[in-house]
């Protein structure tokens, strides 16, 4: 069963077409991978469904509900959430109080009802530093940190953009295992990601993109061998 889908998505800054004429769908509590070149579209794509931008053209449907003119907010109330590249945690405050923000302002919960959330988000991720300031967090934990405050909404669909950037080997198959861990637990995940080893661990499914448009789409093994996108993203054929 489809629970994301686009029609015909353009968006355009200026004269640079970023997302061009995408169609495609997220088959719920799959992981789906999106790849493609640097400049490929693909935060620019996330951030459309997500609602940081909206579209030029075209539609976005989310259970069944055109939601392409919906503020950010409101798409995040219904069940949408995403990650960010750059991880910007509040200052100041601990990682479980950072997840408790998620919860208070993206799932409308008292503070009673946020500390227990955010608790149970730490336990599901294995956060055993929650009550360290955000300056004294490792790399991985301000990464679940950022993960937890997405989770905080109760999403059914998240989407995590290059959460295994920054991460040494041990803490990426952490993190593989963190995501699969979400996926048993009934979130479906569209993830952005250039470490192939990733993508090929995790992934059901795989969209492509290029220049703002998907040039491949399926598991990671057809599509790892698709000339287009030897071409475009793993280097050119010999």
């Amino acid at each position: 069963m489809q629970i994301v889908s686009t029609r015909n998505l353009v968006k355009k800054f200026g004269g640079l077409v970023a997302v061009n004429d995408v169609t495609m769908s997220i088959e719920e509590k799959e992981i789906l991978g999106i790849i493609g070149p640097n400049g490929a579209g693909k935060t620019t794509f996330v951030n459309l469904i997500a609602g940081m931008h909206y579209p030029t053209e075209g539609e976005i449907i989310f259970d069944n509900q055109n939601i392409e003119k919906y503020p950010p907010h409101i798409r995040n109330r219904i069940g949408l959430s995403r990650t960010f590249q750059v991880v910007r945690p509040l200052q100041g405050f601990t990682g479980l109080e950072n997840i408790m923000v998620g919860a208070l302002f993206g799932a409308g919960e008292n503070l009673i009802q946020a500390r227990k959330t955010a608790n149970e988000i730490c336990d599901l991720l294995e956060l055993e530093n929650r009550n360290q300031p955000i300056d004294k967090l490792t790399v991985l934990d301000l990464k679940k940190v950022e993960i937890g405050r997405a989770l905080a909404s109760k999403p059914k669909v998240l989407f995590l953009d290059e959460v295994m950037a920054g991460l040494n080997s041990d803490e990426t198959w952490q993190m593989i295992d963190l995501v699969k861990k979400l996926r048993e637990n009934g979130i479906t995940i569209a993830i952005i990601e250039h470490v192939m080893g990733v993508i090929k661990e995790l992934t059901d499914r795989v969209i492509v993109l290029e220049s703002g448009k998907i040039i491949a789409q399926g598991v990671y093994q057809e599509v790892s061998k698709d000339p287009k996108v030897i071409s475009a993203y793993l280097g050119e054929e010999d």
